[in-house]
Order: C-alpha cells, then structure tokens, then sequence
C-alpha cells in the first residue's frame, strides 16, 4: 500500500537511506574526520567561535588571506541527527585558494531538539557573522550559504528566510548553494528518518523550502549525484522549477556520477565544476 506518492513503507525509507546504498560509508566518514584534523592543523583557524550558548552552537572560521573578503558558510549534513562541522574542513580548500572566507557551522541535532531548533540555530551562526564582520575580518554585504543533503535543506529554508524579523537585511543572504537537498519534508515525515526527526504536519509546512522560496533575487546553485536515488533528483528538479517561476536563476551543476557523499567531496575539490560554480557565483 503506497504511504508516499508510488511508495510503500520499504521502497519510500529505501529512497532515503542513503548510508544504506554506500557500503563504505564508515570508511568515508573516517576519511572526512581525519582529513580534515590534518587540514586544521595545516591552515590557519578558529575553532569554536560561538554563536550561542549550547556547545554545538558553534562554528570553525578559516580566514581569507586578505580582510574584507567573502565568506561562504558551510552547513553538514546527516539528517538533521549526526555528523559534525570537524568533518568537514575540507571543504575550505578551493575558496581560500580564491580568498574566500570560509565557516564550517556546527548546530543542535535531533531528537535533542525540533526542526524549528535548527533552523533557528543557522539564522543565528549567519546573524553572528553578520554582526562581528569586522572583528572576523569578513565582508558582511557578501555571505553566501552551502550545505548538503540535511544542510541542504537549511540552505535552500535560510535563503527563504524573512531576515528583517531578525532584524537583519532581507538580503542578508546573496547567494546559495544546496547539495543533494531535501526541499520537501513531507516524504521525511513519512519515512524512517522521522523515527529522530519526529516532524509533524505544521512543522513540514513551516520548514520545506517549497512553501518559502527567497523574498530577495539571489543565484541558486543546485547539484545532485548523479547516482543518487530518483527522490533526490525528483525533489532538485521540482524546487528549481519553483526557483524559476519565482524569478530566480539557477544554475545546475549536473554531476554524471557520485553518490550522496560524493557529491559533497566536489564541493572540495580545486578547480572541480562545483566549487568553480560556487567561485563564480561570489565573484559576480
């Protein structure tokens, strides 16, 4: 009996256990923490700027050569549950070669804390930098946002925040970048992923991306593996077309191969088609 759109209870938690479909995922998990303990000691860091007063309301900044310069924040993901900013320093490499800023955020994860926790928790990293530019050394009329799968998610919703109810510029935000993202949360609701999550109705409505798309007209990248499953690729296309109607321009970074966390490496990768994209975004 289908739960979700064509799915049964199996094929929907299938779509979206994507560890599942990654046999080596712990060998790449070790990967990403221990490259990234090496990147750290390796570049100039730091760590464990608060931006609250829980000790996961924290983030990693790492400083562009020259002050005044972009920063691009960096969201992980893990669905909304595990996973940690020391995972993915990493992911730094291609914008401070650029003389880029770069804050890797670390926020609460369920079933401590709702989504509406962890969303508020992103608006205040982004207000935090916004705030302290000039003690960080960053530009504060230039932040842009990239996150994946999870962190995709709270990308795509901080582009669509309402920022003067924060009493921040509605167009604090100037670009975003959402990896493998999840930008309806109904199918998350229904699948075994809310067993942590614990998402209900009102909280589906208040926090998928679908139903806030930005007030402001900013550049959206979008990208998938492209060996990810259908629903991955079902939710990039439907959100871009919204992008669209909505006035916006998207730019898709389509990826021939890679699975879910593949494509958060390319984000890393020097001179690759995504961090390039990203690059040029900020550049522009």
């Amino acid at each position: 009996m289908p739960v979700y759109r064509s799915f049964n209870q199996e094929a929907l938690d299938q779509q979206y256990n994507v560890r599942a479909g990654i046999p080596d995922h712990l060998e790449i998990f070790a990967r990403w923490s221990q490259t990234s303990a090496q990147f750290r000691r390796d570049h100039t860091v730091n760590e464990n700027v608060r931006y609250g007063a829980d000790e996961k309301q924290m983030l990693d900044f790492f400083p562009a050569k020259d002050k005044g310069r972009p920063v691009l924040i960096f969201i992980h993901g893990g669905y909304w549950q595990s996973l940690d900013k020391s995972d993915f320093s990493t992911v730094a490499l291609p914008y401070l070669e650029a003389n880029i800023n770069v804050a890797v955020v670390n926020y609460r994860l369920a079933p401590s804390v709702r989504m509406g926790d962890i969303v508020l928790d992103n608006i205040q990293a982004i207000a935090h930098l916004y705030r302290n530019a000039q003690t960080l050394g960053l530009d504060r009329d230039a932040i842009y946002v990239s996150g994946s799968s999870a962190g995709g998610h709270l990308t795509a919703i901080l582009a669509g925040t309402d920022w003067t109810k924060h009493d921040l510029p509605a167009n604090v935000v100037k670009g975003a970048c959402a990896i493998s993202g999840l930008y309806d949360l109904e199918p998350i609701r229904l699948c075994y992923l809310n067993n942590a999550v614990k998402l209900n109705e009102r909280e589906v409505a208040d926090f998928s991306p679908k139903f806030h798309l930005p007030s402001t007209v900013l550049p959206f990248i979008l990208t998938v593996g492209g060996d990810e499953s259908d629903e991955f690729h079902r939710l990039q296309a439907e959100y871009q077309t919204l992008l669209n109607n909505h006035g916006l321009d998207v730019r898709i970074v389509r990826q021939r191969d890679g699975h879910h966390f593949d494509a958060v490496d390319r984000l890393g990768e020097v001179g690759g088609a995504l961090s390039q994209a990203v690059i040029d975004m900020i550049r522009a």
